[in-house]
Parts: C-alpha cells; sequence; structure tokens
C-alpha cells in the first residue's frame, strides 16, 4: 500500500508525454524503472524468495510498462470521448473508432524527426488502439439509472465513463487470456517481453544460489532489501 501511494505514483507522472518505447536503446531505462518495483516487491514478507514473475502474480500488480501502455489506452479514450481536450492532437479515422498514422501522410518528414515522431503518444499507441474492441472503445454507453444518479449527486458523467473504460478494458484482457487469444498488438503483452529480459536463462538457478547465499547472512539480506 505504501508503494502504491507514495512510490509508483511518482514513476507514472505524466507518463504519457515521456513514456520510451519498448526499441534498441530504450530498454536500458525501461528495466532500471522496472528495478524499483522488483526492489520493493523483494521487500514484502515472504516474496524475496519468489521470482520477480512470481511475485507479480501473488500480489497481483503487473510490470511497470504494462501500466504505461495501459495509461496511453486511458489518455486516448479522454481524447476519443473529448474529455481532455486533446482531440485534435490524435489522428481518427472517419469512423472515429481507429488511429491513423500521421507519418503516412506526412511523407515529407525527414527520417530522423519521423524516428522521434514514433515515441510519441499518438503513435505508440496507434496499434494498441486499434486492436480493442469497438465494445471496450464505447465505454460510455451507461445505464440509465447510473447516468441519473451522477445528475442526482452533481458528479461529472465523464467520470464514469473512464472508470467503465478501465474496467471494460481489464475485462477484455482476462478474457483474452483465459481464452488462449494472443496478439503483439494487445497492451498486455508488453509484461511477457520485459520479463523474458529480466528473467534471463540461467535467472532462477542464480537467483535460488543468492537466496541460499542470503539466507546465511540476514543482515546482508536487510542490506540488499531480501525479505526472506
Amino acid at each position: 500500500r505504501v508503494y502504491k501511494a507514495l512510490i509508483r505514483p511518482h514513476l507514472e507522472y505524466g507518463v504519457q508525454l515521456w513514456n520510451p518505447s519498448p526499441e534498441h536503446g530504450n530498454w536500458s531505462l525501461i528495466l532500471s524503472l522496472e528495478s524499483v518495483q522488483r526492489r520493493f516487491t523483494r521487500m514484502i514478507d515472504g516474496m524475496g524468495q519468489l521470482p520477480y514473475s512470481e511475485r507479480l502474480r501473488c500480489l497481483q500488480l503487473t510490470t511497470l510498462a504494462e501500466r504505461r501502455y495501459r495509461g496511453d489506452l486511458i489518455e486516448t479514450f479522454k481524447a476519443f470521448k473529448d474529455i481532455n481536450g486533446l482531440n485534435h492532437i490524435f489522428n481518427f479515422s472517419k469512423n472515429r473508432h481507429n488511429l491513423i498514422s500521421s507519418l503516412k501522410i506526412k511523407n515529407s518528414i525527414p527520417k530522423s524527426i519521423q524516428r522521434l515522431h514514433r515515441g510519441f503518444i499518438t503513435e505508440r499507441v496507434r496499434e494498441l488502439w486499434n486492436k480493442l474492441p469497438i465494445s471496450v472503445k464505447d465505454s460510455c454507453s451507461l445505464s440509465i439509472s447510473f447516468f441519473l444518479k451522477a445528475v442526482y449527486i452533481n458528479c461529472n458523467y465523464y467520470y464514469y465513463s473512464v472508470d467503465e473504460f478501465k474496467c471494460r478494458l481489464e475485462s477484455f484482457k482476462n478474457d483474452c487470456i483465459k481464452g488462449g487469444h494472443n496478439s503483439i498488438y494487445y497492451y498486455w503483452n508488453i509484461s511477457d517481453v520485459v520479463l523474458s529480459k529480466i528473467e534471463t536463462v540461467n535467472y532462477l538457478e542464480n537467483r535460488q544460489q543468492q537466496v541460499d547465499y542470503l539466507k546465511t547472512r540476514p543482515f546482508l539480506s536487510k542490506k540488499r532489501f531480501f525479505n526472506l
């Protein structure tokens, strides 16, 4: 709870502006950010001996990289429904449900600028957003009773729309995982890529040796933030 309330918000502040794309040259930064969560999850009672992927499963957490992609989708939804006033920076298709790459339109842009542009939210979220079903994108279709309740208590109707989008996004993820439907353009697959770079071939063997070593040296384990 302390980590979620005080630490993680600092790692995700303004993430839509600086989220590093998973490509050559950015992986060092991505893994450095992930190491903060790895350290804090090791400090929880009974978690220090488990691999990072197991700690995430037990604590019902996702990688920070996946949360950043989820944040990109939430911000895109706000623009899609013109909640945040940023609708004009996204290039939506005529049917308003898909995003179109502006790089295909502006062919005169130099390649060096195009490479930088691919890291902007409008480009990096395009495939992730287009892969979502329309039922998730149109998450503002609430029941009339829910809408009247929002009006009655004088709340912002759009707040419930974003909340509904988050719920449908999570349900879509769970249904795809259970049904075995997978695609490289689903936002949660970035977690598999991150974990594959952390938990390499000899990761489990080396980690077990490290745990066995630290068990005999409790002072050193505390110093290295291992709660065994």
